[in-house]
């Protein structure tokens, strides 16, 4: 067992914090072969065993201007991925950048043994990972975050940009559930993450800014004006395509469930990077909570 302390500068409004960690290092490639590379796994925080893997690029693609599309192999996480999952990927094994990066598991396929997750490249970690080469490695640790919940109401799944990936694997599991999937997208330039998503799901409404293409100009004009009782939008997305979802559903925020985006630094729940300040308290995105109601939360303030 190895002593270890980590000291996280999470933004600069804040201190550095210091976390203190009993580190069992159990790094595994996607073969489950051990190799000599540190795997954290945290004993004092929620990590349900959280594994590190080393895994094989087998598809690192631009679909638009900053858009790109990363899927490896690491049949281990794929064979127990569910909707809400997401990974953390480390373009380095050293400290530059020190944290890794996390996305939603936008796909996930049993019998290849594929993980797939769709990003914004916006910053250096990012810039790195766009450069990924077919059958390079890179170090995937998961399965962090929170399942989404599965109830017998009909959901209308919403997103912007790339904030529709974190139900896409919802939407392909349990599609008896699902009343439509809704993407808004800025539109020239976009047509092939459109195809993408409409290969993954092939009745997903697409909907552009600019009406170039898809279903129209806007999502909200194709929704429905009021949910029904046993109805409910989920939302995924930047600030205004959230504040435009509560806008048009303002009287039925109870009924409105978002996907909110926070940075995330360990996904452990040890760093409390990804806090969000509920009427409950604040609540952990990476081991508390994926979807928070729209009457419970302000997003707006962040």
């Amino acid at each position: 067992m190895l002593k270890k302390f980590i000291y996280l500068k999470l933004d600069d409004k804040l201190p550095p914090i210091a976390l203190y960690h009993d580190v069992k290092y159990k790094l595994k490639n996607s073969e489950n072969k051990s190799i000599n590379d540190g795997g954290l796994i945290m004993s004092n925080c929620s990590c349900r065993n959280i594994m590190d893997y080393h895994c094989e690029v087998l598809r690192s693609e631009k679909l638009s201007d900053k858009i790109y599309w990363l899927t490896v192999k690491c049949p281990e996480l794929a064979s127990k991925a569910v909707p809400g999952n997401c990974i953390m990927v480390y373009v380095s094994d050293g400290l530059e950048p020190l944290l890794g990066r996390p996305f939603a598991v936008v796909d996930a396929d049993m019998d290849r043994g594929e993980l797939s997750v769709c990003y914004i490249m916006q910053g250096h970690g990012t810039e790195l990972l766009s450069g990924l080469k077919l059958g390079s490695f890179v170090k995937v640790r998961g399965l962090l975050g929170v399942p989404l919940p599965v109830s017998g109401k009909k959901i209308y799944l919403t997103g912007g940009g790339v904030g529709i990936a974190i139900f896409m694997l919802y939407n392909k599991i349990y599609r008896e559930n699902v009343a439509g999937l809704y993407l808004g997208i800025p539109g020239r330039g976009s047509e092939k993450y459109a195809q993408e998503i409409l290969h993954h799901a092939a009745d997903a409404k697409i909907f552009t800014d600019d009406g170039s293409f898809g279903d129209g100009d806007s999502m909200f004009k194709a929704l429905p004006k009021d949910l029904g009782e046993n109805e409910e939008i989920w939302a995924c997305g930047p600030p205004g395509f959230i504040k435009a979802v509560k806008s048009k559903y303002s009287s039925q925020l109870d009924k409105v469930l978002l996907a909110l985006e926070k940075r995330m630094a360990c996904g452990y729940g040890g760093c409390m990077g990804c806090t969000i300040e509920t009427k409950d308290g604040m609540k952990r995105l990476c081991v508390d909570q994926s979807l928070f109601r729209a009457d419970e939360v302000n997003p707006d303030e962040d």
